[in-house]
């Protein structure tokens, strides 16, 4: 019987998953209904992710997921007939109901299936499904104003052609799922696992001649005509009213409309296959690509493969250099998410603010088809839904403020995602009051960020609105349980962090603000500068590097509080010191780095007074980073760095062409040092 138990509860965990799955769907349905031109299309496709999940969560002995769900499908059922009802009220119901069973999913996919009591939201739904209810009937009673009703007329054989198996829907032919669930919940486990075993092959049953006739699925018989409609030509009638939208996003595209006759078939062989695949194993495949990879460079980089003796096997080499390196692409592409999930949930969010805050705002979504690797769509999640919230709360003003002010009462929001290069840019706008410079900088010498005897007039604006990234900043005058300029936006800045993204943001009084998010496609792998320092070899992201400069001993001061700085073009950069940053970093140089370290130290003597800048940046400013040499630049593959230890200021390693290790350095965590108050040059 454990043989048994363990398919019930693969069967269970199949069951699971496919939700998880469909409660997104229900979202993006829920949210493309509030500003549809087919509400009964919309209700139609929500009805059924309820009604797939009441019936799989009967079948595999989920009795509450099945209860709850019937509740909800009760309501459904009863707007797909009348369209017209829903409004945002309901809107916002169904939504909270779609979370509420999206949180209990995720809760039995964690194995923490306790104790859940939906009651209060059950009656609600109860309570509006009979309130609409008793609308419709009495709606049901009155005549139609001006639309004349068909004539129908029954042929004289109307019950001989009336079948009782072609009289039902399939809606009609449902078990009753409640008594279901109670008849299960009496039997022993060992005869539930039977009954499912059984349930579950009829379903695959079920499918397999689903499949297995295309042509009779896209062609149905016709079965004898139950009743003649006499067709009368009426004048069409006013459209039902539509829900009013909290917040208007461009609608998706609407499908295609099948053609008839013929071509069913073929369109049913073009359909993209799909299938499901474990994200380990796509991660275990890209770990071997990568892999490879790095074999690839060193073979590339060969001095005997270089030398000219053999033209032969470097051309070979030129083509496995190519094929190698579209392969890695392809299997990377295979990660790769769109953010159209991730713009759902803010069109979601930004209604929900736009009801709570009484803030009518109409919101832009631009390039939801633009694709991000799975790890970088995971970490951009909090900071992109923080910024929204952010912008809603504090950006966009009052109505009432709005109007005095000249501008719309409804306020725009746009969200706009576009490749460039390697990159995606994200930027959120927003067409509020902007970001109040002078306050923020006011609360940033309080804080002490700004460092002594640098004149705040001097700052630029774009330097000046990076503080509100700086940990416990804050301008709001109250607390706002949404968000607040600085209040979590240090969370922002951390996960960009890990993702190698930087922010920029540009405002204007009055006007409005602008975030802008520059993203790696892939963190997997990255493009840098290889520099020396201090005989060994390190990479610096070229994302964040600024430019490389060389300076003089006059171009260096030192200021009280705030360390070592350098003057670029009349702009003071803290320099970091490299000694105290990496000094606790154990990383023993080879044979090849120690006389790398001797030549440099050669040819550096010779012109002693001039020092190398590499100037970095990340969302909290520029620093000064100084260097011994750049030695060109590499497309390296990064690995994770399992020392014990958390070093924040290495981002992973890589392996060079030449076979040689060197760290990849984490410009944000050098930054910061400096920013806290550590790693300042004295």
């Amino acid at each position: 019987m454990s043989g048994d138990n363990s398919f019930f509860e693969e069967l269970q965990m199949d069951f699971l998953n496919e939700s998880a799955f469909m409660l997104e769907q229900y979202e993006e349905y829920m949210m493309r209904l509030e500003n549809s031109e087919d509400p009964a299309k919309d209700l139609t496709d929500i009805f059924r992710v309820a009604h797939s999940v009441k019936g799989g969560a009967a079948a595999v002995g989920l009795a509450d997921l099945c209860k709850f769900a019937h509740v909800m499908e009760d309501l459904l059922d009863l707007l797909r007939s009348r369209p017209e009802l829903v409004n945002s009220t309901v809107i916002s119901l169904l939504l909270q109901s779609g979370d509420e069973l999206k949180n209990r999913v995720a809760a039995l996919q964690q194995q923490q299936g306790g104790p859940w009591d939906p009651s209060a939201l059950t009656a609600e739904l109860i309570a509006i499904t009979e309130q609409l209810s008793g609308k419709a009937s009495k709606h049901a009673h009155a005549p139609a104003p001006s639309v004349d009703e068909p004539k129908v007329e029954a042929p004289d054989d109307f019950f001989a052609q009336t079948p009782a198996a072609e009289a039902a829907t399939p809606e009609d032919d449902l078990i009753n799922h409640d008594l279901l669930a109670e008849l299960l919940a009496q039997m022993s486990p060992e005869d539930q696992a039977e009954f499912h075993a059984k349930e579950a092959a009829e379903a695959a049953l079920k499918t397999a001649i689903a499949e297995a006739a295309p042509v009779a699925a896209a062609e149905p018989a016709k079965p004898a005509p139950v009743l003649k409609v006499v067709e009368t030509p009426v004048e069409a009638p006013a459209p039902a009213a539509k829900a009013v939208p909290a917040a208007a996003a461009k609608p998706a595209a609407a499908a295609a409309a099948s053609g008839s006759g013929g071509g069913n078939n073929k369109n049913a062989k073009n359909a993209t296959s799909a299938i499901k695949v474990d994200t380990g194993r796509v991660d275990s495949v890209l770990d071997a690509v990568g892999e490879l990879v790095v074999l690839k460079n060193q073979l590339v980089h060969d001095e005997t493969v270089r030398s000219g003796v053999n033209l032969r096997l470097e051309a070979i080499v030129d083509q496995l250099d190519k094929a190698v390196r579209e392969l890695y692409e392809k299997t990377l592409s295979i990660r790769m998410t769109p953010l159209k999930s991730m713009f759902i949930k803010i069109q979601r969010i930004v209604r929900d603010v736009s009801l709570t805050l009484d803030k009518p705002v109409d919101l832009q979504l631009i390039g939801e088809e633009t694709e991000v690797e799975r790890t970088v769509f995971e970490l951009l999640g909090d900071p992109l839904v923080h910024l929204v919230r952010n912008s809603m709360d504090h950006g966009v003003e009052k109505k009432e403020l709005r109007q005095e002010r000249g501008k719309p009462a409804t306020a725009k929001v746009t969200v706009s995602a576009k490749q460039s290069g390697g990159n995606v840019i994200i930027d959120i706008s927003d067409d509020g009051g902007g970001i109040n410079r002078d306050k923020v900088l006011s609360k940033a010498i309080e804080k002490g960020f700004v460092p002594a005897g640098v004149d705040p007039a001097s700052i630029p604006d774009e330097q000046v609105f990076q503080y509100i990234f700086y940990p416990g900043f804050s301008t709001a005058d109250k607390i706002s349980d949404l968000s607040g300029r600085g209040v979590g936006l240090d969370v922002v800045k951390s996960n960009l962090d890990k993702i190698n993204g930087k922010i920029n943001i540009y405002s204007k009084a009055g006007q409005g603000t602008t975030f802008r998010l520059t993203i790696p496609l892939s963190t997997a792998i990255t493009d840098g500068i290889i520099v020396a320092l201090d005989g060994a070899r390190y990479i610096l992201p070229i994302h964040s590097i600024r430019e490389i400069v060389r300076v003089l001993p006059k171009d260096y001061t030192n200021i009280s509080g705030a360390g070592k700085v350098a003057s670029i073009r009349g702009l003071l950069l803290p320099v970091i010191d490299v000694s105290k940053t990496l000094g606790s970093i154990n990383w023993t140089l080879n044979k090849k780095d120690q006389q790398l370290a001797q030549r440099r130290e050669n040819s550096l003597s010779a012109r002693r007074e001039e020092t190398m800048l590499v100037i970095i940046e990340s969302m909290t400013g520029q620093m000064a980073f100084p260097v011994d040499d750049v030695l060109g630049q590499a497309q390296v593959v990064v690995k994770p760095i399992t020392t014990g230890q958390d070093i924040p200021e290495v981002a992973g390693a890589a392996i060079l062409g030449d076979g040689r290790t060197v760290l990849i350095l984490e410009p944000g965590a050098l930054v910061n040092n400096v920013a806290n108050g550590r790693g300042m040059a004295a």
